[in-house]
């Protein structure tokens, strides 16, 4: 019975983590879809706007940084040395490194990577800062920009060119160049972002492409700008933690609630053990109530009345058991007494007669006086039998229960001469309760006379205690002890393990016990133990019952 009710205590506890986690899932993806649909649609549009802003502000630097080096050329242009030395060398056939020093002292003046000269008639190249294997083919013929990029030697190159005039005719053209890395390697530093030349025909994910020429092919043509995405990731590391905290949480959460629900359930535990008890048929057991006034203090405290109405219910249905027993044993001792009586009297009397004739022998007076035995037994029998039957009717008193212990044990003791020894050996502060001395002192003749048949060559030891609020009687002897087996026997009428036991005697002593409204325990062997419990003060409803028997 207990085994289904325990299945489900840790069924309850199973199904407390099953909701724990079933909880910890549905709040980890509510929380998660609100992340993913809330929080970052708004984080990866404002992404969004981020990279638009860096793309303009990448190309507003670029085109601002074509613009200065476009007004540096046109103030460069205006240089009088340039200027003539240019002229004398197209048109007066002067020297050649007089324009070169000019294009140079330029170069290193302003930080130029590249200022070259080119005759505005045949497009021919007339001087450069660079040496002539160093020098790279910007042409200054085109659409006519006057600023623009282009790519050259495996780089963008930052390009302005101006016309250089003599008496109101271009006479050739000055170009500058400056490689866009210096810029771009700024820019980078600047917005913490990541700039590089196009790498395919359509910009990635989260990419934006800044035009720099009209180059047919995309990846010479263009910047690919792109920003790292740190809310991104920000919240990847929020998400990661969310998850572990959840986890943890709803772990400790369910670790936390089992060990709650072990020590709130543990009343139930007691409940569901005392069960199994009463299932066995063992009513009387009560479980500890615990504080509180809660639900399942509420539960013991049902199962405690329950458990006392059943062991009221078991005392009365064995009192009215006994009562039948004992009203059947009556009518049959009535019945025994009034059929055996009279023969046996005839039969008596007959051996009376016979033992005062002297003429007998001795053969025949020894069989005269086996017969007067065997009548007297048959006579003892009945009239216990007769006894038996009869209600007790124990009448209450104060008694010194430690003096008549101490008068019966006197007297076997000079009966059975064996030593019969009473613990306490003194009744000093031992309370005096409420019984029948009469029938108290025929009960302990009765154990006792069993304890030292039980152990002829051994010892018989009386203690008297008092525990809670009850009077314990115990008989111990060096005898066998009962057996196993005899236990539930041993309280039955006519139940014996003697030849000429009558098997009334210890049925007679638990009458004398239930009239008390006590109870009796018997002890296995080695060594025999009879304790009996005998409450302090009787219930006067009771006592005053005419059979008494419990």
């Amino acid at each position: 019975m207990a085994e289904p009710i325990a299945s489900g205590g840790r069924s309850l506890l199973i199904r407390v983590i099953l909701g724990v986690v079933a909880v910890t899932v549905i709040i980890h993806s509510a929380l998660f879809l609100g992340i993913d649909q809330v929080v970052s649609r708004q984080f990866d549009d404002l992404h969004h706007e981020r990279m638009d802003r860096l793309a303009e502000q990448v190309d507003e630097r670029i085109r601002e940084e074509l613009r200065r080096q476009s007004r540096l050329t046109e103030l460069l242009v205006r240089d009088a040395d340039l200027i003539n030395s240019t002229y004398y060398h197209l048109y007066l056939e002067g020297e050649q490194h007089h324009p070169e020093a000019a294009v140079r002292r330029q170069a290193e003046a302003f930080e130029l990577e590249q200022v070259s000269l080119w005759a505005a008639s045949d497009e021919r190249k007339v001087a450069s800062s660079r040496s002539s294997g160093d020098t790279m083919a910007f042409n200054p013929a085109g659409d006519g920009r006057e600023a623009f990029v282009t790519f050259e030697d495996g780089g963008f190159w930052l390009v302005a060119r101006q016309a250089i005039e003599h008496n109101n005719v271009d006479i050739a053209w000055l170009v500058t160049a400056t490689p866009l890395d210096e810029l771009v390697a700024s820019l980078r530093d600047t917005h913490s972002a990541r700039i590089e030349r196009a790498d395919g025909e359509q910009a990635g994910a989260g990419v934006r492409r800044i035009p720099l020429t009209d180059d047919s092919d995309p990846s010479r043509a263009a910047l690919d700008v792109m920003a790292p995405d740190t809310v991104a990731r920000a919240l990847d590391d929020v998400k990661a933690l969310l998850t572990i905290t959840l986890a943890v949480a709803a772990l400790l959460l369910a670790i936390a609630l089992v060990v709650v629900l072990r020590i709130q359930l543990r009343p139930v535990d007691t409940v569901v053990e005392h069960l199994g008890h009463i299932a066995r048929g063992e009513f009387g057991y009560q479980a500890p109530q615990p504080s509180g006034a809660g639900e399942l203090s509420r539960l013991v405290q049902a199962f405690n009345d329950m458990s006392r109405d059943l062991a009221r219910l078991r005392d009365v249905e064995r009192r009215l058991q006994h009562e039948e027993q004992l009203s059947a044993i009556g009518r049959v001792a009535a019945r025994v007494a009034h059929d055996i009586n009279n023969p046996l009297t005839v039969i008596s009397s007959v051996a009376a007669n016979l033992q005062r004739d002297a003429t007998l022998a001795d053969q025949q007076r020894e069989m005269v006086n086996m017969i007067d035995h065997h009548c007297q037994r048959c006579s003892r029998t009945v009239q216990e039998l007769l006894e038996y039957g009869r209600p007790v009717t124990p009448r209450i008193q104060r008694v010194d229960l430690h003096a008549l212990l101490a008068g019966v044990v006197s007297r076997q003791s000079r009966r059975w001469q064996i030593p019969i020894r009473l613990e306490p050996a003194t009744g000093e502060d031992l309370p005096e309760p409420e019984l029948d001395p009469i029938l108290v002192e025929q009960m302990l003749d009765n154990l006792i006379d069993n304890a030292a048949q039980a152990a002829p060559e051994g010892s018989v030891e009386v203690r008297l205690g008092v525990v809670g609020g009850d009077c314990h009687i115990e008989i111990l002897d060096d005898g066998p002890g009962f057996a196993a087996s005899e236990l539930g026997q041993v309280f039955e009428p006519f139940f014996t393990t003697r030849r000429d036991g009558t098997g009334l005697g210890l049925a007679s002593v638990l009458r004398v016990v239930r009239a008390h409204d006590g109870d009796i325990e018997l002890g296995q062997g080695p060594g025999g133990r009879v304790r009996i419990r005998l409450p302090l003060r009787q219930a006067r409803g009771i006592a005053e019952e005419p059979d008494g028997t419990g």
